[in-house]
């Protein structure tokens, strides 16, 4: 089963000195032959859009907006997850109504003010091997069960309105309203 557009939800029982502890991640490509990729939502880095934008030399005027960790796979890799109705000039889609961006455009654009409705960006990415997400999933050995991910139906709300610990409580919630639902 495909996986884009899914999110991830660290188990509540994955130790705190793991990375993946207390994290939600976006799955926005699943391939059997390439493997899969994805983006951490909650965790915001130290950094600024603003910061990013200064050492390109492109004036961003929000300077609220973060820089996300999106993973540990190419930690300097600007990624771009966003609404479907913007588009840069290396945007794929990325799941239902969603699109994932990463060139060298996509922040001068949005500093002129032309920008998606709902966007975050992150800097790396998650990333599984062909059939690794799979297994972890389903808690194949070398994998625990009792460590494999909860799953949830994304949506604009899930990804865009919470931040932090915060996404994660609230998408443990949603994983297991989601499940009770789908067997009762």
């Amino acid at each position: 089963m495909n996986k884009v557009g899914k999110l991830l939800i660290a188990h509540p029982n994955v130790e705190r000195e793991n990375i993946f502890a207390k994290t939600v991640i976006y799955v926005y490509q699943d391939d059997s032959e390439q493997g899969s990729l994805g983006v951490i939502l909650n965790k915001p880095s130290r950094f600024r859009i603003t910061d990013i934008c200064a050492e390109k030399n492109i004036v961003f005027g929000d300077t609220t907006k973060k820089v996300y960790h999106g993973g540990p796979v190419n930690p300097h890799a600007l990624v771009l997850l966003h609404s479907d109705d913007w588009y840069s000039s290396n945007t794929v889609g990325a799941g239902s109504n969603l699109c994932v961006s990463s060139d060298n455009n996509m922040l001068e654009k949005i500093s002129n003010g032309d920008e998606p409705a709902y966007w975050r960006l992150f800097g790396g990415m998650c990333g599984w091997a062909p059939g690794q997400l799979e297994a972890e999933l389903s808690g194949q050995w070398p994998y625990r069960p009792e460590n494999s991910w909860l799953t949830a139906d994304a949506n604009d709300s899930l990804i865009y309105d919470y931040d932090g610990r915060s996404q994660w409580t609230n998408l443990v919630e949603t994983s297991s309203q989601q499940m009770f639902d789908k067997y009762i």
